[in-house]
């Protein structure tokens, strides 16, 4: 029974943490859109560490309007009971996330570089 929850922990934590997920396996230069970040004020993710780094850009970006970022990464309504802004509960998932692939991304840093973020 232990066993398969040292198993299945991973795979959760994977699934859960959407900003590792869209950015541990992105080329050299990714679309802003496709990674679906809105208006955005970041150049460029760091591999390390990048479903936290994607949480921060998912941030830091024009406030409000429906068409600047994706419904996912949109703050709760003010009376939501949860008063849960999403980025920051993904980025503890993805910090957990990011510290597993820690071999991979570090691999891929120095081999690839940063990812770029390019706008239409």
């Amino acid at each position: 029974m232990l066993i398969r929850l040292f198993m299945a922990l991973p795979i959760a934590v994977a699934v859960a943490g959407c900003g590792s997920v869209r950015t541990l396996d992105s080329d050299a230069h990714e679309r802003v859109k496709e990674l679906k970040l809105g208006r955005t004020y970041c150049t460029e993710i760091p591999r390390i560490y990048s479903g936290v780094a994607y949480n921060f850009c998912a941030l830091h970006g024009d406030p409000g309007g429906s068409g600047q970022r994706s419904a996912g990464l949109s703050p709760p309504l003010p009376d939501a009971p949860q008063g849960l802004y999403w980025p920051l509960f993904d980025g503890v998932l993805s910090a957990a996330t990011d510290t597993l692939a820690l071999p991979y991304t570090i691999y891929r840093q120095q081999r690839d570089g940063s990812i770029e973020l390019t706008r239409d």
